[in-house]
């Protein structure tokens, strides 16, 4: 019994010390910010913005505790939103070998009233995927792996340029 609870004890001081030492070095997960309290509520304002990049958007607030309300002490603004595919590689026949996908979005931050806090802000990130015609269907569902990828990307850093803003209003 002695020799159990030894061994478990160890066990417990070798977690913990892996722990601290995991923290120590500046270790955290992936795509968390530290968000002031004033910026745990946001208002978005969106015109043209695609359904799954605003869907990327909203599961990267909820994830980082920031709130949607309306009558936010800031506006994140997505002024313009584009998807663009084109053939990036042309093989000797004629046959597309890759595709480039690309996802740009512009847009501002701003005060309650709608006063820019920020000149427009460019975001655009692009893939570039491997085409196999005899396997378009498992070429689509690479895409759209992609394409959610690039998405996430894009909420990400619309996030990290808010979180950066430090006009104050």
């Amino acid at each position: 019994m002695t020799k159990q609870l030894r061994a478990l004890t160890g066990k417990v001081v070798l977690i913990t010390a892996l722990f601290s030492l995991l923290t120590a070095c500046g270790f955290h997960l992936r795509g968390v910010q530290e968000v002031s309290a004033d910026k745990q509520q946001v208002t978005l304002i969106t015109s043209n913005a695609n359904q799954q990049l605003l869907r990327s958007l909203r599961q990267n607030m909820k994830f980082n505790g920031i709130r949607e309300t309306a009558d936010a002490k800031y506006q994140i603004q997505i002024l313009n939103h584009r998807y663009k595919r084109r053939a990036a590689t042309i093989s000797s026949s004629s046959d597309v070998d890759e595709y480039e996908i690309s996802v740009e979005v512009k847009m501002l931050i701003a005060d309650r009233e709608g006063r820019p806090l920020s000149d427009d802000i460019r975001i655009q990130r692009e893939r570039i995927y491997t085409y196999d015609k005899n396997a378009a269907a498992a070429s689509s569902e690479q895409e759209e792996l992609l394409r959610n990828e690039l998405y996430n990307a894009v909420a990400q850093t619309v996030l990290r340029r808010y979180l950066a803003n430090n006009k104050a209003q």
